[in-house]
């Protein structure tokens, strides 16, 4: 029991140490040395959790999908997009931190393009419903504008200091996307 709360504790004291460095610099200028330092460990130790600061980055970013996976998409249906929506904003929201740093240029584009596609098929399931009319193209198109605007969203919310809430936030997405819909 007490080996495992020691790695706990390690392994936070590494992220915590790891994201102040994020904060600072892009991942492609950070080195183990750095964060052992700060994290005022020797190098096995790092070593023994992580094979370098991509892998390090790749299971917080896995932590906190799986998080929002579990959370999110897992739980709600098209009928509940708007929840699915502002529930995925407010995980972001109680960790926003973690995703200031993922989301700017220092952290992967990768981490907040998965992030929204997390709901992909339930949603092109729900708009296909929904709007029988539409073309597949149309709604390929509309989820992939739906992403994109979405993630910008995302990133100028959180670089604004997330004055709006994320029930707002959500609800305004979902809104453009039927706009765009009902057009065609």
């Amino acid at each position: 029991m007490k080996s495992d709360a020691r790695v706990r504790y390690t392994k936070k004291v590494i992220r915590e140490s790891f994201i102040r460095l994020l904060e600072a610099k892009p991942i492609q200028k950070i080195t183990v040395k750095e964060i052992c330092a700060r994290a005022e460990i020797n190098r096995a130790t790092f070593y023994s959790h992580y094979r370098d600061p991509y892998d390090l980055l790749q299971q917080i970013e896995d932590e906190l999908f799986e998080d929002l996976s579990t959370r999110v998409v897992k739980k709600y249906t098209y009928e509940n997009l708007t929840a699915i929506t502002q529930r995925a904003f407010e995980i972001i929201a109680d960790n926003i931190e973690l995703c200031r740093i993922l989301f700017s240029g220092n952290g992967t584009r990768q981490f907040l393009d998965r992030i929204m596609s997390l709901a992909r098929e339930t949603t092109i399931s729900g708009w296909k419903a929904k709007y029988p009319r539409a073309t597949k193209y149309q709604i390929e198109f509309l989820f992939q504008f739906f992403i994109a605007g979405c993630v910008a969203v995302l990133e100028y919310w959180v670089k604004i200091g997330m004055k709006e809430t994320p029930i707002e936030l959500g609800e305004f997405a979902l809104k453009l996307a039927d706009i765009w819909l009902k057009k065609k």
